[in-house]
């Protein structure tokens, strides 16, 4: 035999070695679940049950609700695989109440993990930080979305709703009375000129295209291009891999970012002015005694400002579109709410105080959020070996522990058709027969979303001020669809409805 036919020989022998090893490997990880009595479904014997999304076939969102699905009507749990590693899935809304809420000393900190060498911003925000650093900035960013201080945010919302009433009407100045119109395009910038009032404490206007610098600058750094997508993918599922994947929260614009936070910051302390937004707070928090837990300090101060703004743009954005694809769907639903929108603003004006008495409204969006939670994955880690009560069941320290609400927020049990849109479901009547944790689009427990009162605030803003002067129906053309590259529950680019000047 040649030397050469001897190598082969010996590489046909350590690929096949590896490949046993890397079989036996998974075949063994995938044991995981049955060895500990927990039911779980099928699995590719590579993938897991991640096939779809990691190929990108189907949004991870649309993964997790299907898994669930799969379960039965007696599996509080369900263990699923992403690739080898094992991951628990909550079924049952008492069982969710007791991790989120009653036990929440064990299940404080997400999986999630935006740590990175590259980004300080990052991994320094509210939503990523762990503990005890987390107990410690959210007791002082609470007071920021206090109902005083949302109170004197309202007029910087209205004045971005009044932008995007002036170019919605211009687009039919000129043209036929019904126009097609990219929704979530309008969605973006309506909510990026909010966003950026209120945490960068800068105002523009992304509808004036000789203005809208800062806009384009938001799109090329925050859109979800593939890179980015995968980025995300690996901080919600496989974090311990965040540092090395380069990614950034604020995208290729992190230094413009930082560069227009410091000069809000330094201009806002120089001239001792007042906007009650996210920076003023922020001085404060800069100006007083630093805790050793956390200081408010360089980009630990511009991530609590670069949270807010990607995380409140990417939400409201999702809710506004979805709720005007649904009233398209729906035109006699349409009619009612803008009914209710009319008639209030007739009597009230649009006010801080009257967008809260258009209750048909707000059970539209309760619905949506319902149906496209726009964060549609809860996840915590153990922080200890943890025994379910009233079970045999122990969740290992370091198990990820996922509540998917694209299944939860669908299950029959506790939503009669889960798939029709009906706003009636969270009238004062009727929601009290969901159960505590089975409606979660802000999360609950202690970590449940700090902003969700601003980000439900800017949405209705938003839709009042398009309703009241249009009515809304499909483009035939189009299918409204679920953006697959993104781990949040998104439109996807392109979105479009028809708009009809009223």
């Amino acid at each position: 035999m040649s030397a050469f036919s001897f190598f082969l020989v010996k590489l046909l022998f350590a690929i096949t070695a590896i490949g046993m090893i890397v079989h036996l490997f998974l075949r063994y990880s995938h044991n995981y679940w049955k060895r500990r009595g927990i039911p779980s479904v099928p699995n590719h014997w590579f993938f897991g049950n991640a096939k779809e999304a990691i190929l990108l076939q189907k949004s991870p969102a649309a993964v997790f609700g299907e898994l669930y699905r799969q379960g039965t009507d007696k599996d509080d749990v369900l263990g699923i695989y992403f690739l080898y590693k094992p991951f628990l899935m909550l079924r049952n809304p008492e069982l969710i109440k007791q991790i989120l809420i009653k036990d929440f000393q064990y299940f404080s900190d997400r999986y999630f993990n935006a740590k990175s060498f590259h980004d300080k911003i990052g991994s320094s925000n509210l939503f990523s930080i762990g503990n005890p650093e987390w107990k410690y900035l959210r007791t002082k960013m609470s007071p920021v979305f206090s109902s005083g201080k949302l109170k004197n945010l309202f007029p910087l919302i209205v004045e971005a709703a009044d932008s995007m009433k002036n170019y919605l009407h211009d687009q039919f100045a000129n043209g036929p009375r019904t126009q097609t119109i990219l929704v979530k395009e309008v969605a973006l910038k309506y909510t990026t000129d909010i966003i950026s009032s209120v945490a960068f404490g800068i105002q523009v206007n992304s509808f004036d295209v000789s203005q809208n610098a800062f806009y384009k600058i938001v799109q090329k750094s925050l859109t979800i291009t593939l890179q980015r997508g995968m980025q995300l993918f690996v901080m919600f599922f496989f974090p311990s891999l965040s540092p090395y994947v380069g990614g950034k929260m604020l995208g290729s614009g992190t230094e413009y970012f930082r560069k227009v936070f410091w000069n809000s910051m330094d201009t806002r302390e120089a001239t001792k002015t007042k906007r009650g937004d996210l920076i003023d707070s922020l001085i404060v928090l800069k100006n007083e005694k630093q805790d050793n837990h956390f200081k408010f300090e360089g980009d630990a101060l511009v991530g609590q400002s670069g949270l807010f703004f990607v995380a409140g743009r990417e939400s409201s954005t999702a809710t506004i579109t979805f709720t005007l694809c649904e009233l398209a769907k729906h035109p006699d639903i349409q009619k009612r709410t803008r009914d209710e929108i009319l008639e209030t603003l007739k009597t009230e004006g649009l006010t801080y105080e009257s967008i809260q008495n258009m209750k048909f409204l707000h059970q539209v969006v309760s619905e949506v959020l319902r149906m496209y939670p726009p964060a549609p994955l809860l996840d915590r880690v153990a922080s200890v070996d943890y025994k379910i009560p009233g079970t045999n069941i122990v969740i290992e320290k370091g198990t990820p522990v996922y509540v998917p609400l694209l299944g939860l927020h669908r299950d029959e049990k506790y939503y009669p058709e889960p798939n029709r849109f009906n706003p009636d479901r969270f009238s004062d009547e009727n929601k009290k027969s969901i159960p505590q944790c089975a409606y979660l689009p802000f999360g609950d427990g202690p970590r449940v979303c700090i902003a969700s009162r601003l980000g439900e605030m800017q949405s209705t803003v938003g839709i009042i001020t398009i309703l009241k002067d249009y009515e809304i129906s499909l483009d035939p053309t189009y299918t409204c669809d679920i953006d697959r590259y993104n781990t949040f529950l998104s439109p996807p680019d392109g979105f479009r409805l028809n708009f009809t000047k009223l």
